[in-house]
Parts: C-alpha cells; structure tokens; sequence
C-alpha cells in the first residue's frame, strides 16, 4: 500500500468516528452499515444488549440524452430492529458465509420493519458525498432486493441458519431455439 493510500484511509477513519459519535451509539453499533459502505451488501451484528443490520437500497439516475448517470445508495442502519410485516413469496437463489453454493429459498417481496433508531448513509456517487442522519420514522419498509437482504439479516440475528433446496436438485435442458423473455 502506498504511503498516500494509507494517509487517505486514516484520514477516512477520523472522519468516520467524528460523524458516528454524534449519534450517541456503541461504536460497534455502526459495523453493519461500515461493512455495507465499505464491502456493499447487507449485514448484521448481534451483542448481548445491541442487534442491528444494514440494508442497501441502490437508485440509478440515468439520463438517457447523454447515456450517462449516476447511482445514489442508501444504507440503512436498523438499531434493534423487528419484523413488523412481510408480504408476497419470491423464489431466490441465496449463498450464505460459509455455505459452498447457492440454494433456493423463498424470501418476502416486501418487509417491513421497526427499530429504536434508524440512521441513513446517502452515498451520492456523482457528488462524491456520504450524507449521515437520523430517519424522522421508526418504521421502514422495503421492497424487492432490499427485502430479500433485510429478511436474510433478521434471520441472522435470530441465529436461523438458511435452508433451501440445492443446487443439484436443478435439471440443465438445452433448447435448439433462443428462449423467449424471462
């Protein structure tokens, strides 16, 4: 690693601890949403008096006249969070830490869910920004991939393992024409 490289990630990390500590948590409360921004993806963690996860929401803006665009993520950090609803079945294929291969699973469309504290990161790629506040609400609903993540992260904090048909169990065909749409 160079030496400006190391510079600019300790300078990121200052940083870090100035913004988080304004919100009066653990640090350690903050390791989801830091895995999310760092590594991407949905996380968890679990201690005796403290769960949380993190789920992203990923938006594009694209202008199509200049075939250019931007993408907008925000992270969701949910301080002890429960489910309140879940709505719709979708059949997925899911790889969890340790397991060798994906299996199939179904996963709620939508879920919903509470927590004591909800703090965003808005990570602006166009602006090269990451804007952190508190969420006004306690309750948060999301849809599609981002329900798939926070119901696999619940999942985790309530120490259930993911059990799915495998991957072995899907047959190959081959067809002598380009099937149609998906």
């Amino acid at each position: 690693m160079k030496v400006s490289d190391l510079r600019s990630t300790l300078v990121m990390s200052a940083r870090e601890e100035a913004v988080f500590r304004k919100f009066d948590l653990p640090r350690d409360a903050f390791h989801p949403m830091l895995l999310s921004l760092k590594i991407g993806g949905a996380w968890s963690y679990s201690a005796e008096h403290l769960k949380c996860i993190s789920v992203m929401q990923v938006h594009t803006n694209y202008d199509e006249r200049t075939k250019t665009g931007n993408t907008l993520e925000v992270i969701y950090l949910l301080v002890n969070p429960e489910t309140v609803a879940k709505e719709g079945v979708v059949n997925r294929l899911e790889k969890c830490g340790n397991q060798e291969e994906r299996v199939l699973l179904t996963r709620p469309y939508s879920i919903t869910i509470r927590a004591e504290r909800i703090i965003a990161a808005r990570i602006s790629t166009e602006k090269r920004k990451i804007l952190v506040h508190e969420v006004g609400e306690k309750v948060v609903m999301f849809t599609g991939p981002s329900a798939f993540y926070a119901a696999h992260e619940m999942e985790h904090l309530e120490h259930i393992e993911i059990e799915g048909l495998p991957m072995w169990a899907f047959k190959y065909e081959t067809a002598d024409t380009e099937p149609g749409p998906v």
